[in-house]
């Protein structure tokens, strides 16, 4: 008798470290704000109205370190209310100029009940987003899963050190917000190599997700596909993405978010209304930007200037269908397979962020689940595991998602030098970190591995390929290259702490607080936390948490 097929809805919400507490306004700390407004609150509404119907929600939900200290981090939190401050009071003004329109007044009163609803689950929560994540998950309803402390491409990390402190740190910060050591973990960009698995294992890590072909490619041979998971020669189990679950959601053009009703991205009342109207929520600079108020729908392939209005209930309708759609194609692909699991990993900002819909198309996959609804209903990763030994045991090769399935996004001709300067600079941070004088004091030893820590973000890379804000990604690059290299610098020069330049870098790579520097990787303490305390409401000090030498 066949086991029952089972899918597994997993939602990785990761954005890279962008805070600049000495700018009442910064471009780049923009990317936080849009995702807190229009992904993390909208899931967490939609959480919480399930919660109160008593529908399951088992899904998988990772926040990376960088996103957790970001939505701590006291600047940021302040700017974030002031961001759902606007957002309501641009709403409410729409609400008074679109009277009689039809259909953007209707529009325009969704986007005030909505505005309204997330500065309420804000204030609710005392702007602790993570807390209201780690609820969910002290309740059994999602599940939470750790990942590298600052998003590195861990194949391309050159040391077991660095590795080792990118893999211990994330579990440290994950268990100080959910309160458990994590058992999954989240690889950033899926990206694998034979032994990565043992230094999960080493962290107590049971189960992470690769890459398709992590499992058709696996050595020795297995007997299924990707339908089934694997293990690893350490113990740890792979669940791999399922490629058809994946396509109908993400594909270009036959993916749910292009469908014409759903509402167009790229047309939005920062370019399409009156600049004397809209000039009070731009920036202070006046340039048109996207705010967030959108009226028109996909429509088809027609001009931007030509697309149709978009009607609010008749896109929530569609989401109906392609729930349905989604749920019944997962229990036709999981038909005559032994126990079969349908992972679907999912960029979290693609809910709501990028496609406006994809909340309530998340509440209709639980929702119909619940009622049946499909063959392969949604389960939690302890469950799965369970259910489904046992395991065939084998390796996968170097893998990851993204063009191409291997490292071809974060290793190309345009960014190979991002990648020079990570590895040689693990090499010299550990070798200065080994040889510091003992009266080198201990702040500017932990800013060192920070700046290393920001320097190894995926992101950097995955920017300069895409082409998207590209001059930030390599000033970024630049920047923490040579605040590294002035650390190393400074290790003999008494007072450089004391100094502005100091100061102004440790005021704004101010993540991992009480993170003490090691050159093993091993994680250490200057205090009782590694991670931005929950209640943290004040501005950032000039330095983090000052240890002693």
């Amino acid at each position: 008798m066949l086991r029952p097929a089972r899918t597994l809805l997993v939602l990785h919400g990761h954005l890279p470290w962008v805070h600049m507490p000495a700018h009442p306004e910064f471009l780049e700390e923009d990317w936080l704000f849009e995702a807190v407004s229009g992904t993390y609150l909208p899931l967490l509404s939609v959480f919480q109205r399930l919660a109160d119907d008593a529908i399951p929600t088992p899904c998988v939900v990772g926040l990376t370190p960088p996103l957790l200290e970001m939505l701590r981090a006291p600047s940021l939190r302040r700017k974030i209310g002031e961001h759902l401050t606007t957002r309501l009071k641009l709403a409410s003004l729409e609400v008074r100029r679109l009277k009689g329109s039809v259909p953007e007044a209707a529009a325009a009163r969704h986007y005030l009940e909505r505005a309204e609803e997330c500065r309420e689950i804000w204030r609710s929560a005392d702007g602790d987003l993570p807390a209201l994540f780690a609820a969910h998950v002290r309740e059994g309803r999602i599940a939470a899963m750790a990942s590298a402390a600052t998003h590195a491409v861990l194949p391309l990390v050159a040391t077991a050190a660095a590795r080792r402190r990118q893999v211990a740190l994330g579990c440290r910060l994950f268990e100080e917000v959910f309160g458990a050591a994590p058992q999954g973990f989240w690889l950033p960009e899926c990206a694998f190599e034979p032994g990565l698995d043992r230094l999960l294992a080493e962290h107590g890590i049971q189960w992470t997700v690769l890459e398709t072909h992590a499992i058709a490619d696996a050595w020795p041979p297995v007997p299924h596909d990707h339908r089934r998971p694997l293990e690893l020669p350490a113990g740890v189990i792979a669940f791999a993405r399922d490629p058809e679950a994946s396509r109908q959601v993400w594909a270009h053009e036959v993916g749910y978010p292009g469908d014409p009703e759903y509402r167009e991205l790229y047309r939005d009342l920062g370019y399409d209304g009156p600049w004397a109207y809209v000039r009070r929520f731009l920036k202070r600079d006046g340039v048109r930007r996207n705010l967030g108020f959108k009226y028109h729908r996909v429509t088809g392939k027609v001009p931007l200037h030509e697309k149709a209005p978009w009607n609010v209930e008749h896109a929530r309708a569609r989401t109906v269908e392609h729930a349905r759609h989604f749920l019944t194609r997962r229990g036709e692909d999981a038909t005559g397979i032994d126990g079969a699991v349908l992972t679907a990993p999912f960029d979290m900002e693609l809910y709501g962020h990028w496609w406006y819909e994809g909340p309530w198309f998340l509440e209709e996959l639980f929702r119909q689940s619940a009622a049946g609804v499909g063959a392969a209903p949604f389960a939690l990763p302890a469950t799965l595991i369970t259910e489904a030994r046992p395991f065939a045991v084998a390796d996968p090769p170097l893998c990851t998602w993204g063009e191409d399935g291997y490292l071809k996004v974060w290793l190309n001709d345009a960014n190979a030098w991002v990648l020079r300067q990570q590895q040689e600079l693990e090499v010299q941070v550990a070798r200065a970190l080994d040889q510091a004088h003992a009266e080198t004091p201990a702040a500017q030893k932990d800013q060192l591995v920070r700046e290393l820590l920001l320097l190894q973000s995926s992101d950097w890379a995955f920017i300069i390929t895409k082409g998207t804000s590209d001059h930030y990604a390599r000033q970024r690059v630049c920047t923490h290259v040579a605040r590294i290299l002035g650390l190393i610098e400074g290790m003999a020069q008494p007072g450089l702490e004391n100094s502005e330049w100091f100061r102004e870098l440790a005021r704004e790579d101010a993540l991992f607080p009480g993170l003490r520097a090691t050159s093993d990787g091993s994680v250490a303490l200057s205090a009782a936390r590694l991670g931005t305390a929950a209640g943290a409401t004040g501005e950032e000090t000039a330095t983090p948490q000052a240890s002693t030498p």
